[in-house]
């Protein structure tokens, strides 16, 4: 089979090899791949970026995918073949001892894993995956649209589970990736009025996108407005919550003067470097600052049912690559020259 496979830990040591079908052991199910996503992640570890040092030096990438069953391993009794499948991304193996399995967020248990980062992805035509790590797609939802569902499931989890978003708030989204763009369907499927920030790099592919799905884009950077000033003739009195998903220093640290009193923000991106931000001016309005991180079962759940009630336009997030093309799609990520690349593995 092919694979897009890390071989050491350099940047862009990446390439696509030939690999044997791998065997089901005991607990797992062997998938076909349909889609797989290139993740934030994925293009870090690809880069050989700071913070990425857990990452294998040899590793088959990818762990936002959508599949369906060819064989099981014999323990393996939920499944059968021809059925469809997409997995939970950060694994951790449930036990009752562990606090956070109890609270329902096994991500952020120390024994949490990533599949495609920590042990081999699905940037392959197959791909092993632990049965305990496997949800089932609903009947009827497209397999390229059901590849959405776990970065959608993050961003149900910062809008669902970390930030007050109700029907009739007033949110700011800054940063128009692809996590910050689903973070802002999520908060209007809640009845919240959004705005979407980003910089003039942005403008080309990831505010058009912003702008074709119904969102109001702001560019901010050299030669604009701060987003403040702007954001007065939406939001005379500032917004309720702002969801920080562009990993910008800056945009962090000033995310107070864009938020009225005893309003919200969330950090849901990862960040490269120390911030620096005064948080006395925080602290003087009252706003709760917040960090998201990942996802858990009961967000991939809600997930699902966004993609079926047809929240999510694919046709505008999404640009679709052969698995042959995955070097080219994680330069076009990297340039963002595309929004949110998909690629086709079977």
């Amino acid at each position: 089979m092919k694979a897009f496979r890390r071989y050491a830990r350099e940047e862009r040591a990446a390439r696509l090899v030939d690999l044997p079908v791998p065997t089901p052991g005991e607990n797992e199910v062997l998938l076909r791949v349909a889609h797989c996503g290139i993740c934030g992640s994925d293009l870090h570890a690809w880069l050989n970026h700071k913070g990425y040092e857990s990452v294998l030096p040899e590793v088959t990438f990818g762990h936002e995918f959508s599949a369906t069953v060819v064989d099981t391993g014999s323990s393996v009794s939920n499944w059968e073949a021809n059925e469809q499948a997409v997995m939970i991304a950060l694994q951790t193996h449930h036990d009752d001892n562990d606090p956070y399995c109890a609270m329902g967020l096994p991500q952020l248990s120390s024994r949490r894993r990533v599949q495609g980062l920590h042990l081999d992805g699905g940037m392959a035509e197959y791909v092993c995956v632990e049965e305990e790590f496997l949800l089932p797609i609903p009947k009827g939802l497209d397999l390229e649209l059901a590849a959405l569902t776990e970065p959608l499931s993050v961003a149900e989890h910062c809008i669902g589970n970390r930030t007050s978003i109700g029907p009739d708030a007033l949110v700011i989204v800054s940063g128009p990736g692809i996590i910050g763009l689903l973070c802002a369907i999520s908060a209007r499927s809640r009845g919240a009025e959004v705005i979407i920030s980003g910089t003039e790099r942005d403008e080309t592919t990831r505010l058009t996108a912003a702008h074709t799905l119904g969102f109001e884009p702001l560019v901010v950077g050299p030669g604009h407005p701060p987003l403040h000033q702007q954001i007065t003739a939406y939001f005379p009195d500032g917004a309720d919550a702002l969801v920080e998903a562009s990993g910008s220093a800056p945009a962090l640290a000033d995310a107070w003067q864009s938020v009225r009193s005893n309003g919200t923000v969330t950090a849901v991106a990862l960040y490269s470097r120390t911030i620096d931000f005064d948080l006395t001016q925080f602290l003087r309005k009252q706003i709760d600052l917040r960090t998201s991180y990942a996802s858990s079962k009961d967000d991939y759940l809600r997930a699902f049912k966004l993609l079926q009630d047809g929240a999510v336009d694919a046709s505008v997030l999404t640009q679709s690559y052969s698995l042959a093309d995955a070097e080219q799609g994680f330069i076009d990520s990297e340039n963002l020259h595309a929004t949110k690349v998909l690629l086709a593995c079977s």
